[in-house]
């Protein structure tokens, strides 16, 4: 056996070494003190200036392709929404979350909530965050937001509170962790599908919806 692998070997082992108790007891230490992470100066230089870490998220957002619409508060979210269908002139099957911010447009095509099935066409989602500094989105799985209804239909609309917009991941992350449960999947979408894998050539919503809508509400203040 070389030297090297001996070296490797005997590593694993130390890290394998002790109780159970003790290697839980190590990674709730781990978890609760976290290695700070790099931050882009942008975002605090943006809070600085006086602007709202979801006027940063709308800017990023729109640099990676979504199209961002304001609401001034959680009422005016649903004809936000019937703005949006009409002006995009989206039709159906639709697949939302079941969360009444999502249902403003129910009475406009076949709607139903759960699991996208596949034919859907539209797909009206609920961020659990967004995050100021990639201009991703946050959603994760639960019977209310199913994972699928995220990435089937051509086009996906999201909604989330500006209060629910944070710096970045690690902040995302540590109020994760407060949670009573973990959910089982957690999903950062950051613009719409696209890829350069084929001839180094831009193609949108190979592996997911073609367009993105994110709908704002809230000032964040």
């Amino acid at each position: 056996m070389s030297d090297d692998r001996a070296a490797v070997l005997a590593a694993i082992a130390r890290s394998r070494s002790g109780t159970a108790e003790a290697r839980a007891e190590a990674a709730a230490r781990r978890i609760a003190r976290p290695p700070a992470a790099p931050r882009l100066g942008f975002v605090a230089q943006a809070v600085a200036e006086g602007r709202t870490l979801a006027d940063v998220f709308a800017e990023v957002a729109a640099r990676a392709g979504a199209t961002v619409h304001r609401a001034a508060t959680a009422a005016d979210v649903a004809p936000t929404l019937r703005r949006i269908w009409v002006e995009r002139r989206l039709e159906g099957p639709l697949v939302r979350a079941d969360d009444p911010l999502c249902a403003a447009c129910d009475d406009l095509a076949d709607t139903r909530t759960g699991p996208a099935v596949g034919d859907e066409k539209v797909g009206i989602a609920r961020a659990a965050a967004a995050l100021a500094e990639t201009g991703s989105l946050v959603l994760v799985s639960d019977a209310a937001t199913p994972t699928t209804a995220n990435f089937l239909p051509e086009t996906h609309v999201v909604v989330v509170a500006a209060a629910e917009v944070v710096p970045a991941f690690e902040d995302f992350w540590t109020d994760l962790r407060a949670r009573p449960a973990l959910p089982r999947t957690v999903n950062l979408v950051t613009g719409p599908s696209r890829t350069g894998d084929i001839e180094l050539t831009l193609q949108i919503g190979v592996h997911g919806p073609r367009a993105l809508h994110v709908v704002v509400f809230g000032d964040g203040r």
